[in-house]
């Protein structure tokens, strides 16, 4: 099968194993589900700004109308279930579905889209950055000291998207500014990107945390900044990244497992989205290679009954309980693979 082939049959294997009973719940957390109103208990507001980009990337793909409505249908679902607002208590959830909202308006055209984009952006500026660790945006308004990757590098690639559709002169320097931040703060020398930092007020890095996708939104945030100034510093920092990525975080060949948590299902998918990104401005034949190898790994394990159920460990079969959040990375990677397929 071609990448393009794997990546629809991983759009429609998510209806198989996840499709919920009812249209508020809409997708089941887990599959198999064991009780109904346990597994579905927490309303997974990021893992859905995520399903709006992958459906995004099949319409891209195919070019197919029904793909592009069930976006813009998941989209509305996931606002509406938010209380009609990407405003949320967690920074990195709305980043999330403003990058999502953000790709939507540049898609359609449709202005309630970058209007949303636009509200996040604003919102974090006038609420989420303040002096504790010498800047930073907060992780999430409750823990104002606590900053992390997640936010700010999303952060970074936002406002470098809303400087590139309005030429504002204010997006390009919060983007500059809180990558100085981030870059200072939580990137080693080496590129390597850790996940946060003061979170048990202590102002000590979690340098244990080593996850796939803050690599993956550091990537994103310099290359966008590359294509932005021209600078190459941003680029050699995202190559340094992305080189770092596969030495500290894969074995044989493949992500190891970064946790048995719902949320770190979908933290490979991330960072082969912005990977794929670097690999399409600089045409690396070796991280070309990784994704397709590791891509052909998951779909090597993860074929059940003609369709992909992917799990949290991509080297082996799927058993237990997975969560939906790990069915979205595998899908994430293979339309990036099936990107790459051009």
């Amino acid at each position: 099968m071609k990448w393009s082939e794997y990546a629809t049959l991983a759009q429609k294997s998510l209806e198989k194993f996840y499709q919920a009973d009812t249209e508020e719940q809409f997708l089941n957390n887990f599959y198999p589900i064991n009780n109904i109103e346990e597994d579905n208990k927490v309303f997974n507001y990021w893992w859905l700004a995520h399903l709006v980009e992958v459906r995004l990337d099949a319409y891209l793909r195919t070019k197919q109308q029904a793909d592009l409505d069930v976006a813009e249908w998941t989209y509305a679902h996931n606002k509406n279930r938010n209380g009609g607002t990407l405003v949320h208590d967690f920074y990195d959830d709305m980043l999330w579905n403003a990058l999502a909202a953000f790709r939507l308006y540049k898609v359609t055209g449709k202005s309630v889209y970058l209007d949303d984009a636009k509200l996040v952006w604003q919102d974090l500026v006038d609420t989420g950055w303040n002096d504790t660790m010498g800047g930073g945006f907060a992780w999430r308004r409750p823990q104002m000291y606590y900053k992390n990757t997640p936010v700010n590098a999303p952060f970074i690639i936002l406002a470098c998207w809303l400087y590139n559709e309005l030429q504002e002169q204010k997006y390009l320097d919060w983007a500059i500014k809180t990558y100085e931040w981030q870059t200072k703060i939580l990137v080693r020398a080496d590129g390597f990107v850790e996940d946060g930092i003061n979170r048990l007020e202590d102002g000590a890095i979690d340098r244990e945390w080593k996850f796939t996708y803050n690599q993956g939104v550091y990537i994103g945030a310099s290359l966008e900044l590359y294509r932005i100034t021209k600078d190459i510093k941003y680029l050699e920092m995202a190559n340094k990244t992305a080189e770092v990525s596969l030495q500290e975080l894969t074995e044989n060949g493949i992500f190891k497992e970064e946790g048995s948590g719902g949320d770190e299902g979908l933290f490979k998918g991330i960072f082969y989205r912005y990977f794929t990104d670097l690999i399409e401005e600089t045409n690396n034949q070796s991280f070309r290679d990784f994704v397709t190898s590791s891509c052909q790994v998951l779909v090597d394990h993860a074929m059940v009954d003609g369709y992909l159920l992917m799990g949290m460990n991509w080297k082996e079969k799927p058993s237990s309980q997975i969560p939906y959040s790990a069915e979205l990375s595998g899908m994430i990677a293979l339309e990036m693979a099936a990107k790459l397929e051009k």
